[in-house]
């Protein structure tokens, strides 16, 4: 029987990665957000915000050579994507900031990415802790109890340059709401991709490219489903892990 804190190792592609099993594990999400990011020669300098074990930054390093910084609120986990970073050979490409996003204004300079990416809690925090998880961390990490999806997407205006980017993957049923949010901060929407988990149910997860102060125009991708009609993992999905 495993021990709260016992350290597991997950790979993924040519990777790596150290996580514990008393913390929030990365998922599909942070790996589809990771394919989904458009980097270009002109993408320098890359925001992830709630890195968690730093998969989402170390994923984007592997296809680009931007600066990247991840920045983590709890201690611990700040501390395993350092050693994730070290361990898979990244430490010259990504730095991992243990802060409050929050702090932003402190910690950042206005203006200062090109892209930012999230994978924030899926989950809004009504007061209901009969809810969520004893785990604080756990809980923490899949609904917004320090932080609101509103909150990131204002930060996020704020940290990005003009025409920057801005992706982040959520459930789909929020959809409306983010859409809303990211207009009131002048993140135009440009790019959504669906994703579908089986054929014939409906899409659970969402991801979404905004511009800072683009021309409106949204282009509505091609969905990803994890599996075909056949019940078999997607050859698309396959090859995220390959």
């Amino acid at each position: 029987m495993k021990k709260n804190g016992e350290k597991t190792t997950t790979p993924i592609k040519d990777l790596k990665i150290i996580q514990r099993n008393d913390f929030q594990n990365f998922t599909l999400d942070s790996v589809l957000i990771s394919d989904f990011v458009k980097i270009n020669r002109k993408t320098k300098k890359i925001l992830d915000i709630g890195t968690g074990c730093g998969i989402i930054s170390i994923l984007l390093a592997k296809r680009s050579k931007a600066k990247i910084t991840g920045i983590e609120l709890l201690e611990t986990m700040a501390e395993i994507a350092k050693e994730n970073v070290k361990n898979n050979g990244f430490y010259e490409q990504i730095s991992i900031v243990n802060e409050d996003i929050k702090n932003y204004k402190k910690t950042f300079s206005e203006a200062q990415f090109d892209t930012i990416v999230t994978n924030p809690p899926y989950f809004e925090f009504k007061g209901d802790f009969s809810q969520i998880n004893d785990l604080k961390q756990l809980a923490c990490a899949r609904h917004n109890m320090n932080l609101t999806i509103e909150e990131i997407i204002k930060i996020s205006a704020y940290l990005l340059k003009n025409m920057g980017s801005f992706s982040i993957v959520f459930r789909s049923e929020r959809l409306i709401e983010i859409l809303e949010l990211l207009k009131k901060y002048n993140l135009e929407p440009k790019r959504m991709k669906n994703c579908y988990t089986k054929w014939n149910e409906n899409a659970k997860i969402c991801m979404i490219e905004a511009i800072k102060d683009a021309n409106s125009g949204l282009l509505i991708e091609m969905p990803i489903f994890v599996y075909d009609k056949n019940g078999k993992k997607s050859e698309y999905i396959e090859n995220l892990y390959k």
